[in-house]
């Protein structure tokens, strides 16, 4: 069995992944409390908490005996979490989500998928309002209104690290979002093979403005459209081919890019098999196979993961606050890029060959509860509640 090497010696517990947590947090935001009875410390503490057990403020500081108080924490938090302050916020997360990339990363050229990401909001919003943050879409968990980010994430084997991430107004131009993405990643020093975009980049401008960059690979899904008409017409034939192919709406005009038609098969419940053609536009890729294009873009759906692993470390809020709401899904990803980086800090197994980790050690949930105890037992649980100093309502 291969043996796990420990950095000078030392074991991951529970409390040195809250202290790497904490100072990570400490490093790159500029939050601060200064009351006697709430310090910096505790504000970073209290909201990591949160985010590992997926609750509230309100819930965890009644939850521990010598926590601040759970108003004292939201009021410093809506003072230096303003609207106006959401740029600077992103700012502080890509910086603290670059802190954790292992320099091995930018040894050789990576896959990157790029892809936005929708948390529901059940509030009301105005529209008019500039510091409105809330973006329309399609109705999903009863609601067609959404807090949005885009992400940058590495496709590396079940490595799954957030290179960087754009909180999206609804005024936003969704080219200028990806720009911004890239430039991030170019200023990373992260050598990239080839994008890959999802459906919903899939439209006219976004095509000619991936066209006008000459050194930008991508590769992204079209919709199948139409009945007999549109994208449903080259799903003809009995092979997989190449195209080119021309996009027309009346107020974007048109624009001819090349696609990969790919005919490829698929097993029903009852064990048959079907035919099913996917459609992707494939620009500065030449390179790659049809049978290549398939199968490298499945593992595009692993970012798809990193949004579920960010769902069990995202803390819960019911302000109308979009730096607050913007804050937990930056934290989330966050601490993804820590557990992460924690395996390849302390779990690296020595033996021959590539670079492994004993990931099963030390799973997310794990994390979490690591987190949760080091916290625990620096506040104290409640754990008994005396009638006699509970003051009984009168019926």
């Amino acid at each position: 069995m291969a043996k796990v090497l420990l950095p000078q010696s030392e074991k991951l517990t529970d409390r040195t992944t809250l202290e790497h947590t904490i100072a990570v947090l400490e490093q790159h935001f500029n939050l601060s409390a200064d009351g006697y009875l709430c310090q910096t410390r505790d504000l970073y503490q209290i909201l990591v908490l949160a985010a590992a057990r997926q609750s509230y403020i309100e819930t965890v500081c009644n939850d521990l005996k010598e926590a601040p108080d759970s108003n004292t924490i939201r009021g410093y938090l809506k003072e230096q979490l303003t609207p106006d302050e959401i740029r600077q916020l992103q700012h502080d997360c890509n910086r603290a989500l670059a802190s954790q990339l292992p320099e091995w990363l930018r040894a050789t050229l990576r896959e990157v998928a790029i892809d936005l990401h929708d948390e529901p909001y059940y509030g009301k919003d105005d529209l008019t309002d500039e510091d409105c943050w809330v973006c329309r879409g399609e109705a999903r968990a009863g609601t067609t209104r959404f807090y949005r980010c885009a992400t940058a994430y590495i496709m590396h084997k079940d490595v799954r690290f957030t290179v960087a991430v754009e909180f999206v107004h609804p005024k936003d131009d969704l080219f200028k979002i990806v720009k911004r993405l890239l430039r991030r990643i170019k200023a990373l020093k992260i050598a990239v093979k080839h994008y890959y975009f999802d459906k919903g980049f899939c439209s006219i401008p976004m095509l000619r403005a991936l066209q006008a960059e000459p050194n930008l690979s991508a590769i992204i899904a079209v919709p199948i459209r139409g009945k007999e008409g549109g994208t449903r017409a080259l799903c003809r034939g009995r092979r997989s081919y190449r195209t080119d192919y021309t996009f027309y709406s009346a107020p974007n005009g048109e624009v001819t890019v090349p696609l990969a038609v790919v005919r490829t098969f698929r097993k029903r419940r009852d064990g048959k098999w079907y035919a099913e053609w996917l459609i992707y536009v494939v620009l500065n890729a030449a390179d790659v196979t049809l049978r290549q294009i398939r199968k490298c873009y499945r593992r595009r759906f692993g970012i798809e993961s990193s949004y579920r692993l960010m769902e069990q470390v995202r803390g819960h809020t019911t302000a109308r606050n979009p730096a607050l709401r913007f804050l937990w899904m930056g934290l989330a990803l966050l601490i993804n890029n820590i557990w992460i980086m924690l395996h390849w800090a302390y779990l690296v197994k020595r033996d021959k060959g590539p670079r492994r980790v004993a990931r099963k050690h030390f799973i997310l949930d794990r994390m979490l509860q690591f987190l949760r105890r080091a916290l625990e037992a620096i506040y104290g649980v409640i754990s008994m509640v005396e009638c006699s100093n509970i003051k009984l309502a009168k019926l």
